[in-house]
């Protein structure tokens, strides 16, 4: 599933996502003959029992293809791939033995009988003052002292699961880190009710949980922020040392501007409104946002939402149903630990070599605006190693797109050339990385620490 689009976070407070996506943290480039498409019924998806292959990359007939489990509610679980020949990404079912097929067409078969490369899940939990944290170290048999990534997530309900990322990273010299967000799988808490601070408190205090562990080498920790996440990885940076950060698709703004930037978009993009109708829409917004923030004038509020409510552009507006002016005090609480976050302070402290990565085609973030907003911060920072790269006919998920709406993407999934590899090329760069071969017998080992 992707899990890197910015979702439409005020419909999200009350359990309503803006749309389903692959991970993700999600992702194509133009076919090869290696891949050869197979013939049949559209598959139905199986779930995940016992029987579904190991985390890792597997070299089939066909190429090299990354596989790892994904589990996101209300979606089953799923098996992701990542198809490196074709830059597919899509999730598989499993048709019989060993051999798994693609859900989208032309169809893909693959073996996945052993991995070339297999990745170990340690879980783990710890307790806080939000109650239990569940988070995962995934890792390669036997190997000592490699560097750590931890990927972030979105403003979703995901969990630890997060895909083909798992064993591409492991695959290319990195353990990672992936985590349940508050209220799923093991961790206690509403995913809600948590904004970037938050977040970034639970992941130090899981990183400080495991030191001693010789699978990681804490000197070399990296955060990889999508979308939501970049607020997350800024954050952390300021407060543990971290070696790296890799952003994707994200803000340098608040999270309020970038929310009104999406409603702006989603605008434009319907075509049923006039320029004066938008410049309305977007008035009521902002004036509803300053209410929220400042928690003051709700009876004006009251009365421009009784009129927005007989406004064509309405439905847009991503307002929560049933909200009242002002909000009951639950749903208060979470609109402003999802929506009142300002990252320039924290950006103004960071020094962490970063890799900043942007689809042209976004209809999330502002792309150029992100830029300009990084780099004035950074240069007041001190930052020394910071590289942006925007990838052309790509959308908020870096996925080869028309014009970079969802209901624009490319059929079936494909990343746009050059993702992910591009993070492994950096990171390389800063020595960070290393082609990962396993010729050991394959275990599907777990353990688990409470």
């Amino acid at each position: 599933m992707f899990r890197t689009r910015l979702l439409f976070i005020l419909a999200l407070v009350v359990g309503t996502a803006a749309a389903n996506a692959f991970s993700s943290t999600a992702r194509a480039g133009a076919s090869s003959a290696a891949a050869t498409p197979a013939q049949g019924k559209p598959p139905q998806a199986a779930p995940i029992d016992s029987d579904w292959p190991t985390n890792g990359r597997y070299a089939t007939a066909q190429g090299v293809v990354y596989v790892g489990r994904t589990a996101e509610p209300p979606t089953k679980p799923q098996l992701e791939y990542f198809d490196v020949a074709t830059h597919r990404i899509g999730n598989l079912v499993k048709m019989e033995g060993n051999r798994y097929r693609t859900q989208e067409k032309p169809y893909l078969d693959f073996d996945l009988r052993r991995p070339e490369v297999a990745v170990i899940e340690d879980r783990h939990a710890i307790g806080d003052r939000q109650g239990r944290f569940g988070f995962s170290l995934w890792h390669i048999r036997d190997a000592t002292h490699r560097p750590l990534i931890v990927l972030l997530e979105g403003a979703d309900d995901s969990t630890r699961d997060m895909g083909f990322l798992i064993p591409y990273f492991a695959a290319n010299g990195l353990d990672v880190l992936t985590f349940d967000q508050r209220g799923t799988g093991i961790s206690s808490g509403n995913w809600r009710f948590t904004g970037p601070a938050d977040k970034a408190e639970d992941v130090e205090a899981a990183l400080k949980s495991l030191v001693g562990d010789t699978a990681v080498d804490f000197a070399r920790v990296g955060a990889w922020g999508p979308s939501n996440g970049g607020w997350v990885a800024p954050i952390i940076a300021h407060h543990y040392p971290l070696a790296f950060v890799i952003l994707k698709s994200s803000s340098s703004g608040t999270i309020i501007d970038n929310v009104s930037y999406e409603v702006r978009q989603d605008l434009l993009h319907s075509g049923r409104f006039s320029p004066q109708q938008i410049d309305d829409a977007m008035r009521f917004e902002r004036g509803l946002f300053r209410n929220l923030e400042t928690n003051s004038d709700w009876a004006s509020a009251g009365t421009a939402l009784k009129e927005a409510r007989t406004q064509p552009w309405f439905p847009l507006m991503r307002i929560p149903p049933g909200i009242t002016t002002p909000p009951a005090p639950a749903m208060l609480t979470a609109l402003r630990a999802s929506l009142i976050y300002d990252p320039r302070s924290t950006l103004e402290h960071v020094t962490t070599p970063t890799l900043a990565l942007y689809g042209a085609l976004d209809r999330n973030v502002d792309v150029a605006d992100g830029q300009r907003g990084f780099r004035a911060a950074f240069a007041r920072s001190g930052m020394r190693d910071f590289t942006v790269h925007v990838f052309p006919r790509a959308d908020h998920l870096l996925m080869l797109s028309k014009t970079g709406y969802e209901s624009d993407a490319l059929d079936p999934p494909r990343f746009v050339p050059g993702y992910p590899s591009i993070m492994i090329d950096w990171l390389s760069r800063l020595g960070l990385t290393a082609r990962t071969t396993q010729a050991a017998p394959v275990e599907q080992t777990r353990s688990e620490t409470k």
